[in-house]
């Protein structure tokens, strides 16, 4: 985080202390009754104690849509007056991927990696939709945040916005649990809350994290001709928040960009002798938004900003993670049996040293879906070994 003073908490990490308690009514966007008050302390046990009664999973924490937009409001303030588009960390630390409202595997993760503020975690974003307890993640993870801050970053993913919160279901899941009206006003609260969440973050000044993956805009100026220690600061410069997600543009490859799965070729007329094929490091995506990245490409835009790995969510192997791009790229995913038919294991990239060497910079903790390890619990928890394993 840098160091600017907030007005309720000091964002220098010096202190684990919470934020105070007592929300007041600014310009935010949020609306929350000035005498209004929430114990952080208390609301982050209860969730992390949750314990369904009798095994039965679809019984949520409980949660008040008070709880929720005063969450809302302390983390806007605390992201508008104290958090860059690119957080500069350190390691060691927990990467985590999608998580897509699955709580009961990040309170499986804390169990066995530890919570804030005695571990340290980066969230890469994809909090809610699709799952069943977005609510409870994004509340519990922004309730860290606000708590200690040195110890929890969160980032923004392409989830996080206006359009698939409405079609995905973190809309239908607020206004089934609150009602129409107050349902609404907390979607409007965490709309708002994720529009200043950053995008990226730079570890131990060697690893490039985001939800995404890289954008063409860092072959352009003012990267191109910058210095590496300033790039951080061009980003801040470049991308101004609060905003929702457009089309194209850096923020939205930071968000949506996705690493090749095998060399894109295209034939130019011009450029090309006849009968030869010019292979592409940037090609737009099927979908019309950002694009598809070669390891060329991301080989470039790395050596550009003199970091050596980038460390991305979106993954959909089996196995919680994928290493790509001549092992240039790293994919997670922190979510188990993904839609309930993928049957994946989720991952945690633990990077354990402050000095990091990019070519083995951590390792992979793995978690089994419940059901597929039901039967053999002692073996729920397994590590993947390191990135410089066999895994291709």
């Amino acid at each position: 985080m840098d160091s600017d003073k907030c007005s309720e908490n000091d964002a220098s990490g010096k202190s684990e202390e919470p934020m105070p308690r007592k929300s007041s009514t600014v310009s935010l966007g949020v609306d929350v009754p000035p005498d209004c008050t929430i114990d952080l302390a208390e609301l982050v046990k209860r969730l992390l104690s949750f314990q369904p009664p009798n095994d039965d999973y679809s019984v949520h924490p409980e949660l008040t849509a008070q709880d929720c937009l005063i969450v809302c409001h302390m983390a806007i303030k605390y992201l508008s007056s104290s958090t860059s588009v690119c957080v500069q960390t350190d390691s060691p630390i927990n990467i985590v991927g999608d998580l897509h409202g699955q709580f009961h595997d990040l309170l499986r993760f804390f169990d066995q990696l530890g919570q804030p503020p005695q571990a340290k975690f980066l969230f890469l974003g994809d909090y809610v939709n699709k799952g069943k307890f977005s609510l409870e993640v994004i509340v519990l993870l922004l309730s860290l945040m606000l708590m200690y801050p040195d110890s929890v970053v969160l980032l923004r993913g392409s989830s996080e916005c206006a359009s698939k919160c409405s079609h995905y279901g973190f809309k239908d899941e607020l206004i089934g649990r609150f009602g129409a009206n107050s349902g609404t006003s907390v979607f409007v609260g965490f709309l708002r809350c994720f529009q200043w969440l950053p995008l990226a973050a730079i570890v131990g000044g060697k690893l490039l994290c985001c939800h995404g993956g890289v954008s063409p805009s860092f072959e352009l100026e003012p990267f191109a001709s910058g210095q590496p220690e300033t790039n951080a600061d061009l980003l801040n410069n470049k991308i101004e928040r609060p905003f929702e997600l457009q089309q194209f543009g850096l923020a939205c490859d930071l968000l949506c960009s996705d690493p090749m799965k095998s060399p894109a070729r295209d034939n130019f007329e011009v450029s090309v002798p006849e009968g030869e094929r010019l292979k592409l490091n940037w090609v737009t995506r099927g979908r019309s938004c950002s694009y598809h990245f070669s390891k060329e490409a991301l080989s470039e835009v790395l050596r550009i900003l003199n970091l050596s790995l980038l460390i991305r969510g979106k993954c959909h192997g089996p196995d919680g993670f994928n290493v790509l791009l001549d092992r240039r790229c790293v994919a997670l995913i922190s979510s188990t049996d993904y839609l309930g038919q993928k049957k994946n294991n989720a991952s945690v990239l633990q990077i354990d040293s402050s000095n990091i060497n990019t070519r083995k910079p951590g390792a992979f903790f793995v978690l089994c879906p419940v059901k597929a390890a039901a039967k053999h619990l002692q073996h729920l928890w397994q590590s993947a070994g390191e990135i410089a394993g066999e895994k291709k």
